[in-house]
């Protein structure tokens, strides 16, 4: 039998004193509550993930500017360039136009065994330019020099262009693929992917700043609207019981 402690005893009686040893068991009850709140420690829950852009920091897609460079072959006993070459020369140069380049560089060797003709080329090769869209003061002639004075040396077109890219080669694995213990992705995760990514893209520029959207036609959105109203079919339609696997589509 468990003895009772003289609070308790006192609380168990009637009248005044039994009312302030309640008062008294509840106000030391009010202040226990604190100091237990306080000895219990809460471990906060924690969820491994992976990091949302892990690949992207790893093998950023950089947008530089790098020369696009066209080598001309020239041989020394001839000054005149085969058709194939001054079309391939035309459509660098309609290229360059169409890439929005401010010029094309004409780069003619000098002190190579080649010079005399290779200075003799230059003029078709700018006048190829011109026939693919470079204008004549977007073109502009630079000798370079060559050491080996018995060597020929091409004639070398360059116009700067706008590249994306991964500043590395893929491929690197420095740590062993299963020995993520941290959840996250291996080192070449994402960097053949990022490559992809920057080579399909038409216009390298975009991948910094998106092309705004063309003005809407007015003229075919009125032609919609008064179909609409008039209850007219605004799409061609076509009886597709009447067709056949043989000429639908046709």
């Amino acid at each position: 039998m468990r003895h009772l402690s003289p609070l308790e005893r006192r609380a168990s009686g009637t009248g005044p004193r039994r009312l302030a040893a309640r008062l008294a068991l509840l106000a030391a009850a009010a202040a226990a509550l604190p100091l237990a709140g306080c000895a219990t420690k809460v471990e906060p829950s924690v969820t491994a993930s992976i990091p949302h852009d892990g690949y992207r920091s790893r093998h950023p897609i950089l947008v530089t500017e790098q020369a696009e460079t066209l080598d001309v072959p020239v041989g020394s006993q001839s000054g005149k360039l085969s058709e194939t070459m001054l079309s391939t020369v035309e459509i660098f140069g309609a290229t360059a136009v169409e890439r929005g380049a401010s010029g094309v560089t004409v780069m003619v060797p000098s002190g190579s065994g080649n010079e005399s003709a290779a200075f003799a080329a230059s003029r078709q090769v700018a006048a190829a330019l011109k026939r693919g869209g470079v204008p004549a003061h977007a073109i502009s002639h630079q000798p370079y020099s060559v050491e080996a004075s018995a060597a020929d040396a091409p004639i070398r077109l360059a116009y700067p262009r706008v590249v994306a890219g991964v500043p590395h080669a893929c491929g690197t694995w420095p740590d062993q693929i299963i020995g993520q213990h941290d959840n996250s992705d291996y080192y070449n995760f994402g960097c053949a992917y990022q490559s992809n990514i920057a080579a399909m893209a038409a216009n390298p520029s975009d991948l910094v700043t998106p092309q705004g959207m063309t003005p809407p036609d007015a003229t075919r959105r009125t032609t919609v609207f008064r179909k609409y109203r008039e209850g007219t079919p605004t799409k061609s339609e076509q009886n597709l019981q009447k067709q056949t696997i043989a000429n639908i589509g046709s």
